[in-house]
């Protein structure tokens, strides 16, 4: 679920929340969940604004096999690995589903168009749909096969791997992914011998993990997630390489904290007992009036608007009257609610006389009022005076248009600035309904409907939130929400819900995707998205609006498409279920989730699904099983901060002392938010990055801490002594033999044989002096010198466009021109025929995107230079279409030239010489070769094809093995041991 905008206001306000990811100052943590479905988005598509991106299925597996390595290497759970992709989503999310895929899929095709339009050629492969990311896919099914067998591999093949369990909750076990998670968390709770000090760790993109994660009550829960860079360009390519990539860690505990903080004021306001527990549940509440996925924002209450801040005010102010808390446990306080409502229901009115004063102002000038609703309001009232003839028990009715106006008297007669607000603002809601929903009427009956909707909209949210689904079935029925002063009344409201059972992952597919995306569904029911006799083509609408409704980004529009009935959908698909095939039913079911572990007893082979890209594993070490927990919910709670050393004090006398605290005072004020009040002294220490393993007598060792170089000022107030911390490290070993046995793997970070890979042998005669016996396999390092000094030789030469042009006998203009862009447009210049245009350039520089063909152009600070590759290339252009030059070389201030003007004869058909054109320059080889940055450093082809030939020669070769026994125990004494078991026991380097 998404909260736009929330974890940018929430970053700003509590600035000390996130830190970036160190990896030697990361802290230990049992559990790590993956929200894998910002994985998997991240590995696909990294840049939808590009129409020319193309990717492999194989390479969107690899690149998301990498990612999990690399969270995995920098968190290291101690228990539990669960992975969490997406399955079927309650029909609340489904809308939300729904109005994105069709945006994207619009979105896609614009893009595409509009690329069309100015000539661009698209690449002959298909491009990769996005909405393929949903449950049922082909492609979700064959994610799901690789992912089993990435978890086979890391689990047989990887150390790191075999003492932790791995949850694999796929596309095919019901749910969102983060919701699952939470599932587990909570059936974890549950059992007799859970450890309320597990330390979980969440990584996910969605903004609202902040608020799933505080539902859990647990003291140590943190969150990873990339850096979010504010204010970005939206074009701006996803990185998608994680070790280019910032990390995040989010800690609640702190978060709690700042909550405490926020709220302290009430603890002496209240009569009741001030709960931390409960304030926490209620800002999760108040977070949910802003909107998320499930309901709308409620109208005028955006984020950016300061909309928090004013619900955190009123949730102060009344409080203290309330005589208890608005949510308990996740079930709402019907009576309480209705009154922080009604507090906060006073926004309305603040905000309609902004308008009322300009309005006022507005018909000074032109003599009218806002609108003429004595209409409007006389069908109002005779609905009224029939409505409240019926009896109704326990009425809904919330009369709000009629209650806030008191004694009916005409305008004319009335002079007082009061009613005259209050009319307008009647009929400013009014005008909202009628434009909004559509309605003709807005009648006490419709208002309650209203209301009642959104409150079980809200108690919904929290039952999904504390006790998982209550309701698969239910969804919130329009597309905007009511003012909140018309929100009145619901204290009575019996709330209940039917919960039903989720979609089939099939009958997801056609509730959720557009008929552009039609071919992920099963061919049988296809048709149905397309053909005019289908019975629920009205879903599936080609064309639609969208309303931003006080949002300013086009992605944070409401899209207008239809709710789907569930009932005729399922009526529709009925008559072509059995038309699957075998395949297909595969595809269209429920599983639970599945838990790995590492059995060493175990040995079989696990055959791949691609074993050109990944091989089998001919010794898999791995059991499974399947598992479904089943949530329910406890309550814990408590929190910490990074060692540091002292090196030095400093008093006022100290040099530098002046500026050192005037840039902490700065630092903590204005990037963290902390007033550090006046410093009388200042602690320069160094922070702890880790620690390692010292050799002592007789073959024993110990842990040393060990510090940072660089020498840090703190304020003595933000330093906290002699921190009681739970130290539960991997084992403590005491001896050289406990943390060396034999066949340990270990990594050399000595000299020589750098990073070289051995095994410890059997050392108990040496052991006692400080040094064990390793064999090292030491791969040989192909010969580079001669390359390295002939390279010139290999080397693409490059000439300025002058010298290309005399080569050719055309102007260097012409060079410059057909080395980029030449659009050619239908007919003439005189008589243009539509705004399509077709890019008949060689497109070898790009200067507004600063890009190059490598091996056929290179930028310089002057001028653009041309390798001969370039010069054969345009020989052959001018060779077969001379008229094209003759034409630019003639209208040389021209952006775009015309088929008519080039061909001009009636035998001529230009359309089918631009065709030829294009068709040339696709099949050339040039077309194939991917651009580059200007400003990149990149080897020429022939360069890279002599490293190749010289790594195949040594890696033909026979790899050498050195033992170092105790004639090269120099590498292993007292003085170098340290450093080597430090590496060893606490980093893998990469061969």
């Amino acid at each position: 679920m998404g909260v736009p905008k929330f974890y940018r206001w929430i970053s700003e306000r509590y600035p000390c929340l996130s830190e970036v990811v160190k990896e030697h100052q990361i802290p230990e943590f049992d559990n790590l969940y993956l929200d894998m479905n910002g994985i998997i988005h991240q590995c696909s598509h990294p840049n939808d604004e590009d129409v020319h991106f193309r990717i492999s299925e194989e390479k969107i597996f690899a690149d998301i096999f990498h990612y999990l390595e690399v969270l995995f290497r920098i968190i290291k759970p101690r228990k539990v690995f669960f992975m969490a992709v997406d399955g079927v989503a309650p029909r609340a999310k489904m809308n939300q589903q729904r109005g994105r895929r069709f945006r994207s899929a619009k979105e896609a095709e614009d893009k595409i168009k509009k690329a069309l339009e100015k000539g661009e050629v698209l690449p002959s492969e298909a491009r990769f749909d996005s909405n393929c990311i949903t449950p049922g896919t082909d492609f979700m099914a064959r994610l799901q096969e690789q992912l089993k067998y990435f978890v086979n591999s890391k689990l047989s093949t990887d150390n790191a791997w075999k003492g932790v369990n791995v949850y694999l909750s796929g596309h095919e076990t019901p749910g969102e992914g983060e919701h699952k998670i939470m599932e587990f968390i909570r059936w974890e709770n549950t059992k007799p011998d859970h450890d309320p000090n597990t330390r979980h760790c969440l990584y996910g993109l969605d903004a609202d993990l902040m608020m799933l994660g505080l539902t859990s009550h647990e003291p140590h829960f943190s969150l990873l997630r990339e850096e979010v860079r504010f204010g970005g360009k939206k074009n701006q390519k996803r990185i998608t390489a994680p070790e280019e990539t910032t990390f995040h860690l989010l800690h609640l505990s702190l978060f709690r904290e700042y909550i405490d903080y926020e709220f302290s004021e009430v603890k002496n306001k209240i009569s009741f007992e001030y709960d931390l527990e409960r304030i926490i549940d209620d800002w999760i509440l108040m977070g949910f009036l802003v909107g998320n996925d499930f309901i709308p924002h409620l109208p005028h209450l955006h984020i950016n608007h300061d909309a928090l801040p004013l619900l955190y005010r009123t949730y102060i102010s009344v409080l203290p009257t309330l005589g208890g808390y608005l949510n308990e446990n996740g079930h709402l306080n019907l009576g309480n609610f209705e009154k922080y409502l009604e507090k906060l229901s006073e926004f309305d009115r603040e905000h309609f006389n902004e308008v009322f004063v300009d309005l006022k102002w507005f018909e000074s000038k032109v003599g009218n009022k806002y609108l003429n609703e004595a209409a409007g309001l006389a069908a109002e009232e005779a609905h009224c005076k029939d409505s409240r003839k019926k009896d109704l028990k326990d009425s809904l009715c919330l009369a709000a248009l009629d209650e806030d106006r008191g004694p009916s008297r005409g305008f004319e007669e009335d002079g007082e600035e009061e009613d005259m607000f209050e009319a307008e603002f009647r009929q400013y809601k009014r005008t909202y309904y009628m434009t909004k929903m559509g309605v003709e009427v807005v009648s006490d009956e419709f208002l309650a409907n209203q209301a009642l909707c959104y409150v079980e909209g809200i108690q919904w949210i929290l039952h999904y939130y504390y006790h998982g689904v209550q309701s698969w079935s239910w969804y919130y029925p329009h597309h905007y929400a009511p003012f909140l002063s018309d929100v009145r009344n619901i204290a009575h409201l019996k709330l209940t819900f039917d919960m039903g059972k989720p979609f089939m992952p099939f009958q997801q597919l056609l509730g959720v995707l557009p008929s552009a995306s039609k071919d992920l569904l099963p061919q049988s029911y296809r048709h149905l998205m397309t053909s005019e006799n289908s019975s629920i083509i009205e879903y599936y609408p080609l064309d639609f609006k969208t309303d931003l409704n006080g949002k300013q980004q086009e992605w944070e529009a409401v899209v207008l498409i239809p709710f789907i009935d569930e009932r005729c959908l399922l009526a529709a698909m009925e008559p072509y279920n059995d038309h699957m095939t075998k395949a297909e039913k595969a595809r269209n079911r429920h599983t639970q989730c599945a838990v790995y572990s590492y059995h060493a007893e175990l040995d079989y082979t696990s055959t791949s699904a691609l074993p050109d890209l990944f091989p089998n594993i001919m010794h898999c070490h791995v059991r499974f099983f399947l598992e479904e927990p089943a949530g329910m919910q406890k309550l814990y709670n408590r929190d910490s901060p990074p060692p540091t050393k002292v090196t030095y004090l400093s008093d006022k006398e100290q040099k530098d002392w002046v500026k050192d605290v005037q840039g902490i005072t700065e630092h903590f004020g204005k990037r963290k938010g902390i007033v550090v009040n006046e410093t009388a002294v200042v602690l320069y220490t160094q922070l702890l990055t880790g620690r390692k393993y010292v050799p002592g007598q007789s073959g024993q060792v110990h842990l040393e801490k060990q510090w940072a170089k660089q020498i840090l000022p703190f304020p003595y107030q933000t330093i906290v002594k002699d921190i009681k911390a739970f130290d539960s490290s991997s084992t403590r070993f005491k001896t050289l033999e406990e943390l060396f046995p034999p066949t340990t793997t270990v990594f050399m970070v000595g000299n020589p044989y750098y990073g070289a890979m051995g095994e410890v042998q059997e050392s108990s005669d040496v052991i006692k002096e400080g040094r064990v016996r390793v064999v090292f396999t030491v791969p040989c390092e192909p010969p580079m010198e001669s390359l390295i000094q002939n390279q010139h030789k290999y080397c693409v030469k490059y000439s300025p466009g002058y010298v290309l042009a005399s080569r050719l006998g055309i102007t260097g203009y012409l060079v410059s021109r057909f080395s980029g862009s030449i659009f050619v447009g239908r007919g003439s210049k005189k008589n243009p025929h539509g705004e399509q245009k077709a890019n008949v350039g060689l497109n070898l520089k790009f200067n507004k995107k600063n890009e190059e063909v490598p091996g056929y152009t290179k930028r310089t600070e002057k001028e653009w230079l041309y390798s001969v590759a370039v010069e054969d290339l345009m020989a052959e252009y001018l060779d077969r279409f001379s008229e094209v030059f003759d034409l630019v070389s003639r209208n040389s201030h021209d952006d775009v030239f015309y088929e008519d003007d080039i061909w001009p004869g009636v035998d001529q058909n230009g359309a089918e010489r631009v065709k030829e054109i294009t068709s040339w320059l696709k099949t050339h080889p040039v077309a194939d070769i991917a651009r580059a940055s200007c400003d990149l450093q990149i080897l020429d082809t022939a360069i890279v094809e002599q490293i190749e030939e010289e790594v195949a020669k040594v890696t033909r070769g026979c790899q050498s093995f050195i033992g170092l026994p105790s004639a090269l125990s120099s590498i292993f004494s007292v003085n170098n041991l340290s450093s080597c078991l430090h590496s060893c026991c606490q980093t893998y380097i990469p061969l």
